[in-house]
């Protein structure tokens, strides 16, 4: 996403500033808001058997986190999302993504879900 794009969206988004080690959800928490990432870092997590955390994604600047469940349809959270600096996000609100869902059309839907099962990152929905 470029800066530009940012720069509008700030005009019709909330934003809030995420500290260091601050989760911003867990893996298996209902879907939430997604998030744009406009300052910072933030790590993606996957919980393991054996029950540590194993790294995923790396999210930096301009990256949108949290919205990929809703193409996947899945009801959970995959990962856990944590702050690795102090960070700052616009919040794409829920109600926002579900209404996007339902104007996306079937054909890209089907080939984003495509894209992201076959995504090692992803994990299965």
């Amino acid at each position: 996403m470029d800066l530009n794009a940012v720069e509008q969206l700030k005009n019709v988004l909330s934003s809030i500033t995420i500290e260091k080690d601050q989760i911003i959800y867990e893996e298996g928490e209902p879907l939430g808001d997604g998030y744009i990432l406009s300052l910072g870092k933030v790590q993606l997590f996957k919980n393991t058997s054996d029950g540590r955390l194993a790294e995923k994604q790396t999210i930096s600047s301009m990256q949108v986190f949290g919205v990929w469940n809703y193409i996947l349809g899945n009801n959970v959270r995959l990962f856990t999302a944590k702050a690795l600096e102090k960070s700052s996000a616009l919040i794409i609100p829920k109600a926002t993504l579900d209404k996007k869902l339902l104007t996306l059309d079937p054909f890209l839907r089907l080939l984003f879900r495509q894209a992201l099962t076959h995504n090692e990152n992803f994990g299965s929905p």
